[in-house]
């Protein structure tokens, strides 16, 4: 079926058509809403809900609507071949509408283009050409009929709904009988986390075992529950034998965490209080029933992700909060990898190392593992090969522990070859030069991380004199507080890591950038350095690549942000003026290179259409916007 000349072919019917989209950037349009999986047959009734964020029309004509797995594969797309705008601030819902008339809660039907939605996962997205304007993961709602909406508390952007964390299942209906959700209209603001207040002043509770008085959630902070052992490859069907064991540090409950990998989760939940004592174990699976999980102890949940055969990560959250993630490498079937004995806390897990093959068998179909048991010493042999992990607190969303505490190895207060004359903002921010000389003597072993895609350690990737760009920075946020709500975005011109890379201000303050985890820029990405990477506290960023601990001045004066690895320096900025409260100075997208970003006029405070998170301006994480003539 088509509709007003659309065509359900997910590619342009000639080449050069996408031209018609050419000036649409990443962000001006925002995927806010989904129903993938609708109460009883799914075909012909899911949609999917498009945001004009801007103060201006925006054109869809030439754009692809597509779908796919998780991995990218059995992509299909529905290619706008007419012109169709969407209105400043509106929304335009396109619906699987295959026969009849089309609902009134649905503005156009893409028929059979997508096929089927993923109801566990998957990719939604909208591009231009080969150009995304945006993408977002797809999750389970907990009951199907339940629509998936960005949380309604934050201000719909192309990069903050990249993370699960921030959707939710929508409450309202369509109309009597319908699937719940707010199809063309704003998002409800998601249930709080964390045990944090609700508007009435409520908490989440839940019923111990054997009493009917509920009380307070214990909700673990980060290192108080560790991932200490996982199946990624059972012998039988992946689908029902994986698991998952965590260790409690603390007496903690595990309502209401979210277990998964780095892009998507499941939530624990139940009315009892799933608690856990201190140096208690829970196993946590696919299914249930000890005759398809291969004779598991009970579990205490389940959940739905697929844990990478290949190596991944695996990881729990508490809301925004990273409680714990560890980064495996390839399985070995019918094999859990477990972490030693004696290195079963925040900190221990963190080693290679500290990860080995299990050798005990349990259930009845031969695997090897402890699950609900103490694990083995890792140092009596049979190790596991590549197998780490990351479990302190203050990581990223991807399970990074930045190291804050460091210094870099170089003087930011003392001038380095090249330096210019800072002549403020609106003079252009301008380049403090670099010094000669490499990163480190010829003879140092290069350093290696946990790459986050495979799980096996490699040599980092060092960035080199202008493979990394200073690109735009929030001094003065006005949603939170500054020590939690300041940041700072790079530009990576080729792909690099941003392990060993040290971020100084003016007054020589300094932080070494260093995980377990490879803190990874694909070429033409841009990773957002933050004071805080909980999502709760830093005014809805999005996924935070690393941590700083020092401040951006907001007074007038000499100021100065630099990214140097060792003695040489990648890129500098400087400026004199005083920031604007709740606005990002950006660089021109035209001048987002080590060199014109030093020219005057190159820098200039975010739009008021560029709004991010609780509603400052920014673009943190994507495209700038262009710098008014």
């Amino acid at each position: 079926m088509c509709w007003l000349g659309m065509v359900a072919c997910g590619v342009p019917l000639e080449e050069g058509a996408e031209d018609a989209c050419a000036e649409v950037l990443p962000g001006d349009l925002v995927i806010t809403e989904y129903l993938n999986d609708p109460e009883g047959t799914d075909t012909g009734r899911e949609y999917v809900e498009l945001h004009n964020p801007l103060q201006v029309p925006v054109s869809l004509e030439s754009m692809t609507l597509y779908a796919a797995r998780s991995d990218g594969s059995q992509e299909k797309g529905f290619f706008f071949a007419e012109p169709l705008s969407v209105s400043p601030g509106d929304y335009l819902v396109l619906g699987d509408v295959r026969e009849g008339p089309v609902p009134a809660h649905v503005d156009l039907s893409y028929g059979e283009a997508l096929g089927a939605l993923g109801n566990t996962s998957g990719r939604l997205g909208v591009r231009c050409g080969e150009r995304v304007i945006d993408e977002v993961p797809l999750t389970a709602p907990a009951k199907s009929g339940a629509a998936r909406g960005y949380d309604g508390r934050l201000v719909p952007d192309s990069a903050g709904n990249d993370d699960p964390a921030r959707w939710c299942d929508g409450a309202a209906s369509v109309d009597a009988g319908a699937s719940r959700g707010s199809p063309g209209a704003a998002n409800a603001p998601c249930a709080p986390t964390e045990g944090a207040s609700e508007p009435n002043g409520s908490k989440e509770t839940c019923v111990p075992v054997g009493s009917q008085v509920p009380r307070d959630v214990k909700r673990p902070r980060a290192g108080e529950l560790v991932i200490t052992e996982l199946m990624a490859n059972p012998l039988g069907d992946d689908t029902v034998g994986e698991w998952v064991e965590v260790l409690a540090t603390v007496p903690v409950d595990l309502n209401g965490l979210t277990l998964g990998t780095d892009t998507t989760g499941t939530k624990v939940q139940g009315p009892n209080c799933l608690s856990l004592p201190a140096g208690g174990y829970a196993v946590l699976a696919r299914r249930m029933e000890a005759v398809l999980n291969g004779g598991l102890p009970m579990p205490v949940a389940t959940f739905n992700v697929d844990l990478r055969n290949t190596g991944g990560v695996v990881q729990v959250r508490s809301g925004d909060l990273l409680v714990d993630a560890v980064a495996h490498g390839a399985a070995e079937e019918g094999v859990a990898t477990q972490v030693s004995v004696g290195k079963a806390n925040a900190s221990g897990n963190d080693s290679a190392e500290a990860w080995c093959r299990a050798s005990e068998t349990y259930g009845s179909r031969g695997n090897l593992g402890t699950p609900g048991r103490a694990n083995r010493d890792c140092a009596s042999g049979e190790g596991g090969g590549p197998e780490g992990g990351a479990s302190e607190g203050g990581r990223d969303a991807g399970g990074v522990t930045p190291d804050a505490g460091r210094g870099g190895g170089t003087d930011a207060g003392s001038p380095d070859g090249g330096t210019r004359d800072a002549g403020g903002l609106d003079g252009g921010i301008r380049d403090a030069g670099a010094t000669d000389g490499g990163a480190r003597d010829a003879g140092s072993p290069v350093p290696t991380c946990i790459d986050r895609v495979t799980g096996i350690p490699r040599p980092v990737r060092l960035p080199e004199v202008g493979s990394l760009v200073l690109t735009e920075f929030m001094a003065d946020p006005s949603a939170v507080a500054d020590s939690v709500g300041e940041w700072v975005e790079v530009l990576a011109t080729r792909e690099v890591d941003l392990n060993g890379v040290t971020l100084m201000n003016e007054g020589g303050a300094n932080t070494l950038l260093d995980a377990t985890l490879c803190l990874s820029l694909k070429a033409g990405a841009r990773g957002v350095l933050a004071r805080s990477a909980e999502t709760a506290l830093n005014g809805g960023l999005p996924s935070v690549l690393a941590t700083f601990s020092f401040n951006l001045s907001n007074a007038t004066g000499n100021h100065s942000l630099r990214l140097a690895l060792g003695s040489r320096m990648l890129d500098v900025i400087t400026w004199t003026s005083a920031a604007t409260s709740g606005v990002s100075w950006q660089v021109s997208p035209m001048s987002s290179d080590p060199q014109r970003n030093d020219a005057p006029g190159s820098f200039c405070l975010a739009p008021a259409s560029a709004r991010y998170g609780l509603g400052d301006r920014g673009t943190p994480g994507l495209e700038n916007r262009a710098c008014a003539p």
